[in-house]
């Protein structure tokens, strides 16, 4: 069996073609509103490190509206309602700062040696794979679409 025979067995058919590329598509552009936030918050007096994780945190909402509309999309659908989005949320939320202590150490790490935005690139790199797996496997997953009783009104 060939790692893409394996890669459409573990993820589903259409993995390596579809939900992979709107994953980079969506983190890059995700990666550009933290570098480009982060830059700002510096430039404008920040301590870099708190930059850093203030541009995390906003990065992490505008993953959520592009992963919920995009990439995971197949995966939801408009009669699932209010309850279970929210559900969605705290729970990209919760893996978010698992990811986030991921990007944060990485940042620290590297900026003792380079400067804060490609260490803040490393930490957006590294974190990614983490990101991918608990998004995949646990916020989005399969079989997840179901009702919650805060959806029973809508």
């Amino acid at each position: 069996m060939t790692k893409v025979e394996r890669g459409r067995l573990a993820f589903g058919k259409d993995f390596l073609s579809t939900r992979l590329a709107k994953f980079v598509i969506v983190g890059g552009t995700c990666g550009v509103v933290q570098l480009a936030l982060l830059h700002t918050l510096v430039t404008s007096g920040l301590e870099e490190h708190v930059a850093n994780l203030i541009a995390f945190a906003v990065s992490v909402e505008v993953n959520f509206a592009l992963s919920q509309s995009f990439t995971w999309r197949d995966r939801w659908a408009s009669s699932l309602g209010m309850g279970t989005l929210l559900q969605r949320l705290l729970l990209f939320n919760a893996a978010a700062t698992t990811t986030g202590v991921v990007n944060q150490g990485v940042f620290a790490l590297l900026n003792l040696f380079i400067s804060y935005l490609p260490a803040a690139a490393g930490g957006i790199f590294v974190a990614a794979f983490t990101n991918f797996a608990l998004n995949d496997r646990i916020v989005f997953r399969r079989g997840n679409l179901r009702r919650t009783s805060a959806d029973a009104g809508t």
